[in-house]
Order: C-alpha cells, then structure tokens, then sequence
C-alpha cells in the first residue's frame, strides 16, 4: 500500500496542478502559455517521464510477487489492454505536441531585428510591455496562375496593453509615393513594394517584409514592430479550421467580376452574397473579403469587409474551448501558411489582453477619403496620393499613448489633398 501511494501521489500532483490550471485559465492563455518553445519542450519531457512512471506502476502492479500470478491468456490481455490504456493518451499528447513544435517553428520565423523607435542601445528589440504593440498584418495575393506576389491587404493592428483596446486600421493597396523611413520614397503601388524590395537586396538589405513595415510605419508615423504573413490558402484554411465564421452582412452585392475561386464550379466569374447573418466556410470568406467590382463597392469597402472577417476569426477563436478544441486542425493551418516574427513570449500577454478586452474595445479605420486621393497616373494607372499631414493626424487619434481613448477617424481634422500626382523612381 505504501509503495502504490509512492507511485501515486506524483501523479495526483501532477493532475490536480492540471484541473488548478484549466480551472483558472481560459483556454486562449492556457493555449498562449504552453506554445512557446521552452514551455513545450518541457511538457513533452514531463509527458514522457509521466508515461514511464505510469508504466512501471503498472508493470509492478502486475508481476508483484506478494499476490497470485496472473499467467495465462487472460493474464497477458489484461496486461496488454493495461498498457495501451496507459500509452495511448500519452502518445497522442506527444503527437500534439510535436506538431506543436514543428508549426509554431514554421510560424514563428524568429525575433524580430529593431525596428523603427526601439532604444537598441538599451537592447530594446521590441516595445515595452506598457507601450503600444503594432503589427503588420499582410494578405497575399498568391495564386499559381499569378506571376506577382502583391500584398493586396494591408491592415495594422496597435494593441495598447495599458487601456487593454485595439485599433485596426486598412491601408489602401494603390498607395503611390510611400515615403520609405530613410528619405527616400516609393513611387509606384505599395502593394508591389515587398517584391519589388526582395528583387533589390543591395537597396534593401533587411528584406521585402522589412521594407514594407518600415514604408507603412513612415507613412502611419508610427513604428511597426512585428508582422504576420498569410495567403489566400492559409487565409481559407484558419477559417475552416475555427468551424467557419459568422458575418452580419448589412448591405448585399454581387459581384460579376469575382474569379471564382473555391465558391463557383468551373472556374465561372461571378460571387454574391444577400443582406443578413451569414455562416462562411472559408472560401465564403475568401469571396467576401476580397469582392470589389459589385456596384457601390471599392477596396475601400472592400477592406472594411476583411476588417469584419478579422474579428469573426477572432470571436471564434474567443469561444470557450474553441481554441483548444481545434487545435490540430489549427496548427496544420497556421503550420504551413502563415508566418509572423512576434516573439512567442509576448503571446500570454495578448491573450490577457484579449480575455480582458469588452465589446467596445476595438476602434476600426480604412485610410479612406480625404485621407488619400484618388487619381489616374499614366503609368501606374488607377492610384491613391496619401495626405502625409492628414494621415497621421488621424493615426495618432486612433492610436494613442497607452491608456488613452481612441477617438473616430471621423473626428480627425484632415488637411487639403495634394492637387497632382508627384513622380519619383522607385
């Protein structure tokens, strides 16, 4: 009795820290504070030094020469049934977690070099924990009948730790004369510029996806810190993997020209959706995140939308149980198609963060008009000219110091539009 007290007690331990942790955690941080690489290599070991503690109870419980022996068929299917009941949940927790390791380093391309307003003297890599958090988050336009590789969503998403709110704000992708941070400027769309930097190394040393932070950070007057890649594919996978996400589409359209991709068989054009709650898959998603030619709809609107997908991922991430409950189907989405460099660290703070933040707490804005200007250029076509001035005026009243109340966009007071396209090499 004593020695099977020894075997048990580290496991009841063990177990009642478990149920103290799922009882006071939400599954978003209890999700956050296990995926960093320290944390899971050491789950693992402990899975594993469980798994052989677990067996050599079981062993010793079997062949315990003080009780009758238990010889025979029946004795060894016993035995058998016993240790796959005792291997098996701890095979499928190290299968997890070895998927685990194997996205989040797939995700997580490693810590983000100093950016723009961090102190590298003081060896500041990234923001404080009471300073604002700002995150590129970047939509590919990548398809296998594409010759480009276009960032046609930009959107950038400020977490203000201190007054726990979120502002999200949509970059239009015809941008021209991006400043980019140095002195120099871009001249053609911004949503070329990471390919065009990445065709350019000896110019841009740091990298396409640099380049662009740094040009959306000039342009915002703020510093980008981090950023998240996703393409189309992995766009429609996360979807699909939360279960889908449910839209309020207040105003219907159709759109003749959408390609049709994932919604219309055999390639036909054409995608609508009607007024009302709508349950999307992720090519639905897709479809009414990049739909634009419907009549009434722009990419300003258009933006607006994938703002609207954002936050329904997030809502279904947010459900009770929810993240945990896909986690295998998360990981293989975000394992093979989405890159960011946000240090795995700062992950259990933004799920604080999340967990805390009410209904009213995330501000939305697409960098519409008068903000930019909508012009014919001869070369680059249809083009959006920023007002610098204006632009960050109201950047910085949706983004304020830390703790501070963002205000509407439409509470900024933008400045005149500039008359004439300007022109300059890339």
């Amino acid at each position: 009795m004593r020695l099977a007290k020894w075997f048990a007690v580290p496991v009841l331990i063990l177990l009642a820290l478990v149920v103290l942790k799922f009882a006071t955690s939400s599954p978003t941080r209890l999700f956050a504070s296990i995926v960093s690489p320290t944390a899971m290599s050491t789950l693992l070991v402990l899975n594993v030094v469980l798994l052989v503690w677990r067996f050599a109870a079981v062993m010793h419980a079997f062949f315990d020469g003080r009780y009758p022996g238990r010889s025979g068929r029946a004795g060894a299917s016993a035995l058998a049934l016993l240790v796959i009941a005792v291997v098996v949940p701890h095979g499928i927790a190290n299968a997890w977690g070895l998927s685990a390791q194997s996205a989040f380093a797939s995700v997580f391309v490693g810590e983000a070099g100093p950016g723009p307003g961090l102190n590298v003297a003081a060896g500041q890599t990234g923001p404080g924990h009471d300073e604002r958090l700002n995150i590129l988050v970047v939509g590919i336009d990548k398809t296998p009948w594409r010759t480009a590789t276009l960032t046609d969503s930009m959107m950038v998403v400020s977490i203000d730790p201190v007054g726990e709110t979120v502002s999200i704000v949509s970059l239009p992708r015809d941008i021209v004369k991006t400043p980019l941070g140095d002195g120099d400027t871009y001249a053609p769309k911004i949503n070329s510029l990471m390919a065009y930097a990445d065709a350019h190394p000896a110019k841009f040393p740091q990298g396409g996806m640099r380049a662009l932070e740094d040009a959306v950070g000039a342009l915002l007057g703020i510093p980008i810190h981090y950023y998240a890649k996703i393409d189309f594919f992995g766009f429609t996978k996360l979807v699909n993997a939360v279960g889908g996400v449910d839209i309020n589409v207040k105003k219907g359209f159709y759109d003749p020209k959408y390609d049709g991709i994932g919604v219309n068989m055999n390639n036909k054009l054409g995608w609508g959706v009607t007024a009302g709650l709508h349950h999307f898959n992720g090519w639905q998603a897709l479809a009414y995140a990049r739909s634009r030619y419907a009549p009434g709809e722009t990419d300003f609107t258009r933006a607006a939308r994938q703002q609207e997908v954002l936050l329904a991922i997030r809502a279904r991430l947010m459900e009770d149980g929810s993240l945990l409950a896909n986690l295998p189907s998360l990981l293989s989405a975000f394992g093979g198609l989405v890159t960011t460099d946000l240090p795995t660290d700062r992950l259990p703070d933004l799920a604080a963060i999340a967990d805390n933040m009410g209904p009213n707490s995330i501000y939305r804005m697409v960098l519409g008009h008068p903000l930019v200007g909508g012009h014919k250029d001869p070369v680059y076509g249809s083009v959006q000219v920023p007002d610098l001035p204006a632009i960050r005026a109201a950047i910085a009243a949706i983004m304020p110091p830390p703790g501070g109340v963002p205000v509407p966009w439409s509470s900024a007071k933008p400045s005149p539009l500039p008359t004439a396209v300007p022109s300059a090499a890339p």
